[in-house]
């Protein structure tokens, strides 16, 4: 089957969630013997380091002010900005010489630039047409934005063939809309440590390690779990903060109103390359999962389970992973106070973890997407 997705971010390097969850996809319907081409149609300023590929699709430089307004959002007023830009048409051109059998949408946001081709072209409206939820968007946006976020991903849902929900409660939610098609839940994943491999330690001394993107809910989670400065942690133990949350956490007054106690407790990493993130991963005392809010099924939790250290986390981080709760060395709080408690304990190594790579293989990538892989089975019977 041949399969046209589109996205708002480039995946040639994927570092946050939304882009790795892309990779995944494209890697294992392309493994399954589909054809699958992505194009990503972004903003440079956001992702200066795409492909030369998709460099070609990015936003034209003339409309980054548009896009970038303050008094508008770049996702949701990304297919207002380019509606009248030749890059479009051209794009539709291109898709109808692909002559895909579905068209898939990564989030609802392109959607809009495309529609009126794939009802009413010849070729194009033969394609089945694929919604891939990343969350239910709606629910996470500002109030301000919500009902047209609603509103579009609801049209996005009626006009569907599939669905593809990374939860069983977003399944629910969509499965709610007028109009709904079917529904394939295939939650995220990650791809399994190389048991060959030893990567050398980024850091030196004990440390726990808190990655996420630069999604406001982690910054969030963050200042609700730890508090202006993680004082709770033993002694030469540190929490290492990776990942564009990391801006979000530094540049927050709160850091900075007590820098040099922080400095003595954070490490703060940036993003960091995936060499680096194994290193950090294969070497930490614990992983924690601050998550306290949001939407969907968070990917650094499959990758803290996958990792076979003890793992502390907020139970909105166990969020499509409920059935890993009773797993060895998942220890879950419901509360700030517990979760402190647990990470103190895991970095004293009063609390530890028994977990094998077999315990967790179903919650790497290949496991995860199978039944969407199915699903693209039936689709082009």
């Amino acid at each position: 089957m041949k399969i046209a997705a589109f996205g708002h971010y480039p995946i040639h390097r994927p570092l946050h969630g939304g882009q790795r969850r892309v990779a995944a996809i494209a890697r294992q319907a392309r493994e399954a013997g589909h054809i699958f081409r992505y194009v990503p149609i972004y903003s440079t300023r956001g992702y200066p380091d795409g492909s030369p590929d998709e460099q070609r699709t990015a936003v034209p430089m003339a409309l980054l002010p548009r896009l970038h307004d303050p008094q508008r959002r770049e996702d949701l007023h990304i297919s207002d900005a380019l509606a009248a830009h030749p890059l479009i048409p051209g794009l539709i051109g291109e898709l109808r010489d692909f002559a895909p059998d579905a068209v898939q949408f990564e989030h609802p946001w392109l959607y809009p630039l495309f529609a009126e081709a794939l009802e009413r072209d010849p070729i194009l409206r033969r394609a089945r047409l694929i919604y891939s939820a990343h969350n239910v968007e709606a629910a996470l946006i500002d109030p301000h934005w919500r009902a047209q976020a609603e509103a579009l991903e609801a049209a996005l849902v009626a006009a569907a063939d599939l669905v593809i929900a990374v939860c069983e409660a977003d399944a629910r939610h969509f499965a709610c809309q007028p109009g709904a098609p079917a529904i394939v839940v295939a939650p995220n994943g990650c791809w399994a440590p190389d048991p060959e491999a030893l990567p050398p330690a980024p850091l030196d001394g004990a440390y726990a390690l808190v990655a996420g993107s630069a999604h406001p809910p982690n910054a969030t989670g963050y200042w609700a779990s730890f508090g202006e400065i993680p004082g709770f942690l033993p002694p030469r133990s540190r929490l290492a903060v990776a990942g564009a949350m990391t801006h979000l956490i530094t540049t927050d007054p709160r850091y900075e109103r007590y820098a040099q106690m922080n400095a003595e407790f954070v490490a703060p990493l940036g993003v960091v390359a995936e060499e680096t993130l194994s290193g950090l991963l294969y070497h930490a005392r614990a992983i924690c999962l601050p998550i306290t809010e949001g939407g969907g099924t968070n990917l650094k939790t499959a990758e803290a389970l996958l990792s076979c250290k003890p793992v502390v986390a907020m139970r909105p981080a166990m969020r499509g992973f409920e059935d890993a709760e009773g797993l060895s060395g998942v220890h879950v709080a419901d509360d700030p106070v517990q979760l402190r408690r647990l990470l103190r304990d895991a970095m004293t190594g009063a609390i530890g973890s028994q977990r094998r790579p077999e315990d967790v293989a179903q919650y790497g990538w290949p496991a995860q997407l199978a039944p969407l892989m199915s699903r693209y089975e039936s689709l082009a019977a």
